[in-house]
């Protein structure tokens, strides 16, 4: 885990993200809206609710690409995603994610994301809004 992390900070250093790194986080401060994006043709927005379910979609210039819902768990700073149906561009988009603080905000980001080092401001998720 300690390698994965010192490449997770080693990418978020050299693409100027002020990520302030993983933080850990217990399930009730994760509740809420999150959004990664590029305003443009990817806009992903989470919404992680208190009783364990989310939702997701994403969003682009040409409409809907796709949605998922399911379950999510809180285990040390790992965000597991159990879809219950997804589809589209969402077909296998959220398994997995580390907590992150980012400018202030609570926030994640895909495992696949940190294990490519794809980590930069578009592709971290932040929380808009607190939980419903």
């Amino acid at each position: 885990m300690r390698p994965l992390l010192a490449i997770w900070t080693l990418a978020l250093t050299l693409v100027g993200c002020a990520t302030d790194a993983t933080v850990r986080a217990t399930a009730s401060d994760l509740p809420g809206t999150y959004y990664s994006g590029d305003g443009l043709g990817y806009n992903v927005t989470v919404v992680l609710r208190a009783d364990g379910t989310f939702k997701s979609d994403w969003q682009g210039c040409l409409g809907l690409y796709g949605e998922a819902r399911g379950t999510w768990e809180l285990l040390g700073d790992q965000i597991r995603f159990h879809s219950a149906a997804e589809n589209e561009a969402l077909v296998g988009y959220l398994r997995q994610a580390t907590t992150v603080r980012h400018a202030g905000k609570l926030g994640f980001a895909r495992a696949q994301d940190v294990e490519r080092d794809r980590i930069d401001e578009e592709l971290v998720f932040l929380r808009q809004a607190p939980g419903p």
